[in-house]
């Protein structure tokens, strides 16, 4: 298996792919929020309906968790006027989101390294907690929900886009058919669980550009074609396992542990 801390630290250490970064624009237009340097399938329609669902007071306080170079949580701070604490595995990361909080005039952030099972965050200290993509590299998503609801306050929201399995994706943690059992056993009340517009298409059409683009792609991060090739080819057969990307969205109820 992967040490995803290691893999995740070298990914943002490196710069950000020009390349992929016209694909995705090509691939989602308007969709795509290229100004965020994001590392998912995230939307701008995705980052309102967070923005929008997590009930934010101006001032309240808001966790990233899997943060990545920190866009998507940054937007929906700025957004909403929350103080953002952003959580990732890779240094690498939260060091471009330090940088990142800076451009877009973000001041009340913090950027610290923990993980979904152990985010070094206090009990029931955040009014909303959101996480874009990340939840897929979980190693133990009933963990990672329990986690949510340890630092979430009673009545607080829980915004995720994750994606549903119906089998196991290779070189990848363990994944789930259904994440609504764990959210309920860890606390949570559900309350939409809505699949996301035109995620499949999108996110094969993502990965059929760059392997129409393999060399430039190659080129520019100095990989070996045969093995970006491989992996990206891989990519696609993981995909066919996704049965749906979802946006999750919870409250913490009384009685979570």
């Amino acid at each position: 298996m992967t040490d995803w801390k290691a893999a995740f630290t070298a990914t943002f250490g490196a710069p950000a792919s020009a390349v992929s970064a016209r694909i995705w624009a090509e691939v989602y237009g308007d969709e795509y929020p290229a100004e965020l340097d994001t590392y998912s399938f995230v939307t701008r329609t995705d980052l309102r309906r967070i923005a929008a669902e997590a009930r934010l007071e101006p001032g309240g306080l808001l966790a990233d968790i899997g943060c990545g170079r920190g866009g998507p949580g940054l937007w929906v701070a700025a957004r909403t006027y929350a103080t953002l604490t952003g959580i990732d595995i890779a240094a690498t990361a939260l060091a471009s989101a330090r940088r990142r909080a800076e451009a877009m005039d973000v001041e009340a952030t913090e950027f610290r390294v923990g993980d979904f099972e152990d985010t070094g965050l206090d009990d029931a200290s955040f009014d909303a907690v959101m996480s874009v993509d990340a939840l897929l590299f979980a190693p133990d998503k009933r963990r990672a929900c329990e986690e949510f609801a340890r630092i979430l306050a009673p009545g607080g929201r829980l915004l995720v886009t994750t994606w549903d399995f119906d089998g196991q994706p290779v070189n990848r943690p363990p994944q789930v058919a259904d994440h609504r059992p764990l959210l309920e056993a860890a606390g949570f009340d559900v309350l939409s669980y809505e699949e996301t517009p035109d995620w499949r298409a999108r996110q094969r059409r993502t990965v059929e550009l760059s392997l129409e683009r393999l060399e430039e792609l190659a080129a520019e991060s100095g990989d070996d074609p045969s093995r970006l090739r491989a992996s990206l080819e891989q990519t696609l057969r993981n995909q066919d396992l996704m049965t749906r990307r979802v946006l999750m969205i919870a409250s913490r109820h009384e009685s979570s542990v």
